[in-house]
């Protein structure tokens, strides 16, 4: 009888499997919560971010990384004076822009995660009452705020675990989400990406980038095909995790296959938040007359600048890419800004977009951090 009680949205072979954990950590018609086995989640502890911020494995890596920006600075002869003048002479108009289409991603993204959790089975049949829109906006933007402040993307796993804390459900199922999301970002962005290479530098890409695109193909290959075999090996390969882990195991798969559902409407959310980002970079290049050329030109290298951004922050190496971004923008900005003073146009733009894409980040989503976790505080006290 629990079986037929179940409903059948988002629910699939974990569901069915025979461990008495799993099947008690999954939504039932209902139910006033989903039921959280003990053990199976991550904890406050090990995702504070005020531990991971002091630790020394943030700090030595942005550090040094600090170092070597500075050392690149007085190598390229950047001019702080010329750079200032360049930032004071963007037309803020343009800048403005930059900033209000940035942030109408969030939203987006927001729109997205919903979709998303409902495909995994977080819905009212189930016994499962999403956070309104602007909560799910709120938690998107603090785990962007804990991405720009310590490495290794833990905001990604503090979405789901904020998202735990609101509504009770499995983090694990609710990270497979975040993967299936940062699965589609990676698809589309590189499907927006290869087109912006071709179409801004014709016949005169660098070996060096042409290398960097073969290999990022071959990520996008490696995760299609890794989601082919976590569907198609499902059981060989939880034989091969060990017993304790099990139950993670199977809720990461539900979550990231699982989501793979409205896929044309996923695929349109998804061309829409890499767009904002794009145009971001296309307003704050016009803000500075940056590049050259046509519009069709200039819209061509703002895409492919500012989405190659976003692929520089995939690597985990410091909070924000501090560092690896600003790195790759100079190299990125070089191929098309020419003149004399390009390395302090290119500082400047590197400045403006890193006031809306880290520094905005780290001041709002500080804000944003402290007031929802003074509101879970007075929550508890009440």
């Amino acid at each position: 009888m629990q079986k037929e009680d179940r409903s059948n949205a988002g629910i699939s072979a974990v569901d069915e499997h025979p461990s008495a954990a799993i099947a008690e950590s999954l939504p039932r018609s209902g139910d006033k919560e989903v039921q959280i086995q003990p053990g199976e989640e991550v904890t406050r502890e090990q995702l504070s971010l005020g531990k991971r911020l002091l630790h020394w494995r943030t700090l030595v890596p942005l550090a040094i990384v600090l170092v070597a920006l500075a050392i690149f600075a007085l190598k390229v002869h950047i001019n702080p004076q010329k750079t200032w003048a360049a930032i004071r002479s963007a037309n803020l108009f343009f800048f403005l822009l930059a900033f209000g289409i940035y942030y109408c991603s969030f939203a987006i993204r927001a729109w997205r995660w919903r979709i998303l959790l409902e495909n995994v089975g977080f819905t009212k049949a189930n016994g499962v009452h999403l956070p309104k829109f602007w909560k799910l906006l709120e938690i998107i933007y603090i785990s962007f705020f804990a991405n720009s402040v310590v490495p290794a993307k833990l905001g990604d796993l503090y979405r789901a675990y904020l998202l735990r804390q609101e509504i009770g459900v499995s983090t694990t199922r609710s990270f497979g989400t975040v993967i299936a999301e940062r699965m589609l970002d990676l698809i589309v962005l590189l499907l927006l990406f290869i087109p912006a290479i071709i179409i801004s530098l014709h016949e005169h890409l660098p070996p060096q980038l042409r290398l960097s695109l073969e290999l990022l193909l071959v990520i996008v290959v490696l995760g299609i095909g890794a989601l082919f075999v976590l569907r198609h090996a499902r059981e060989p390969i939880a034989r091969l995790v060990p017993q304790r882990f099990r139950p993670q195991y199977y809720h990461l798969q539900e979550g990231v296959l699982g989501s793979f559902q409205r896929i044309p409407l996923l695929a349109g959310l998804t061309i829409g938040v890499w767009s904002c980002e794009a145009l971001r970079f296309f307003f704050i290049a016009l803000s500075l007359n940056l590049i050259g050329g046509s519009l069709v030109h200039i819209l061509a290298a703002a895409i492919f600048i500012g989405l190659g951004e976003a692929l520089l922050t995939v690597v985990p190496t410091t909070g924000g890419g501090v560092g690896l971004v600003e790195g790759g923008m100079v190299a990125m900005i070089a191929l098309f800004a020419t003149g004399a003073n390009t390395i302090n146009l290119a500082a400047a733009a590197i400045l403006l977009d890193r006031t809306i894409t880290l520094f905005s980040i780290l001041i709002f989503g500080f804000i944003v951090f402290i007031i929802a976790f003074g509101r879970k505080v007075g929550k508890g006290s009440a």
